[in-house]
């Protein structure tokens, strides 16, 4: 039995992680972070990496404990681990990662590049090939994705590097003042914005394959593959905070430029064109082009195979009705893709952040039933009334009293409901353990 695993084995296991979090999608939220914060920037990105680095390396030292998402959500209730798990997939899947990480070489490359009356009928064009080509590499897999994904990753370093070094070697502009919600709340807007990466979602996922990946290496120890996935996870983080913040470096210098932008894309290929002309968006549309093809075929695939386990219908059923369901949803554009985003991830971070805690002290609480289910389904309660909050729905007398929670107005208002949930049922618990109940 292998009980150790080689530096540069763990080296290519954390690289791997990386590539899995940092998809195309991870380019375009630090540098508008960055803009809309300012002279705030660096608390602001802080508290974002809080949710969309340190949040997910703690995912994967939670799972890395229990071994399986499926026994972590079980904890809870059978009820309860289906649709979670459901709403996990259809998340980081079709209903969002895949068609805003489709979007992003469109965004970055092509609009640029054509009228805005030219924009719907170029995009249609576009997605349809670009998920043809998914359903292709999908339904007949080929080493040709894993074969540029072993480049990939260095080439994204290099370049965001890069863009660094000389976005600070030639400033574009000073720190500009905050604006909007980051002008009052930067603190909670980071940690909101953290959110949208989807990675702490993810991350209870990815690191079963991590696990896997070691187990194909031979390590059978169980304590060695929880140590080596957790170590694996902080390098993996240590990496994507220092690229986030290069990032929101970038976009906190371009505050006083490129006042048309509406999202993270257009941002990005406005300051790499300003840096290094038309040769360098098209670079980074290509780079975003691979970097989104093998996150798509990877969300699509592993999507497909769950689903198929699931139910009866079969694995090229599902390829089909994600590949048709991400192009429907990616032509909606960008803008609405992150619009409709954000409520959904509201409701649903909570519940994220909280069964990651649970599983993490899983041995202080023992297991108990009574805390697992209590501090979830308070946080879907909250999450739930944040969301509709958000999106403007009205909630009549349940929305007044819901206001009233300590920053319920910042979306975080599930923080001292769980706490305090937490502290009475950690009590009784106690109590009944006591009392041998």
């Amino acid at each position: 039995m292998k009980g150790h695993i080689t530096k540069s084995q763990f080296l290519i296991i954390s690289l791997m992680l990386f590539s899995m979090f940092f998809g195309a999608g991870n380019f375009i939220f630090p540098p508008m972070v960055g803009r809309e914060a300012g002279e705030n920037v660096y608390e602001a990105i802080m508290f974002f990496c809080l949710t969309a680095v340190a949040l997910p390396v703690l995912g994967v030292a939670a799972i890395a404990k229990v071994q399986s998402m499926d026994i972590l959500v079980r904890r809870v209730d059978p009820v309860f681990a289906v649709v979670f798990t459901l709403l996990i997939y259809i998340t980081i899947g079709p209903a969002f990662a895949i068609p805003r990480a489709a979007n992003m070489p469109f965004e970055v490359s092509v609009a640029p590049m054509i009228s805005s009356d030219s924009h719907t009928y170029a995009l249609l064009i576009y997605t349809c090939v670009y998920f043809l080509l998914n359903y292709i590499i999908c339904i007949n897999p080929s080493k040709m994705v894993e074969t540029l994904g072993k480049f990939l990753t260095p080439i994204m370093l290099v370049l965001i590097a890069v863009l660094f070094i000389v976005g600070v070697m030639s400033p574009m502009g000073e720190f500009g003042a905050a604006s909007g919600k980051y002008a009052q709340h930067p603190i909670a807007s980071g940690f909101l914005d953290g959110y949208q990466t989807m990675d702490a979602l993810a991350s209870i996922v990815f690191a079963i394959v991590v696990i896997n990946a070691m187990r194909a290496l031979g390590i059978k120890n169980r304590a060695v593959l929880v140590s080596a996935t957790i170590k694996a996870g902080i390098l993996a983080g240590a990496i994507l905070m220092s690229v986030y913040m290069m990032l929101a470096y970038l976009g906190a210098s371009s505050g006083t430029l490129f006042t048309e932008v509406s999202n993270g894309a257009n941002l990005l290929s406005q300051i790499t064109y300003h840096l290094f002309g038309e040769f360098g968006r098209v670079i980074l549309g290509a780079i975003f082009l691979l970097a989104c093809l093998t996150t798509t075929v990877g969300l699509i695939g592993s999507a497909s195979e769950y689903f198929s386990s699931v139910t009866k219908l079969s694995y090229k059923f599902w390829v089909v009705a994600w590949s048709v369901l991400s192009f429907c949803v990616a032509n909606a554009g960008l803008d609405a893709i992150l619009k409709f985003s954000i409520p959904v991830l509201i409701g649903l971070y909570p519940v994220t952040i909280v069964l990651i805690i649970l599983a993490l002290i899983d041995g202080v609480i023992e297991g108990s039933k009574l805390i697992y289910r209590s501090c979830i389904y308070v946080a879907v309660v909250v999450g739930i009334l944040s969301a509709l909050g958000y999106s403007g729905i009205s909630l009549g007398v349940v929305g007044e009293y819901a206001s009233k929670l300590p920053f319920f107005d910042t979306g975080l208002g599930w923080i001292v409901p769980e706490i305090v949930c937490f502290m009475i049922t950690y009590i009784v618990h106690i109590f009944r353990k006591r009392d041998g109940i």
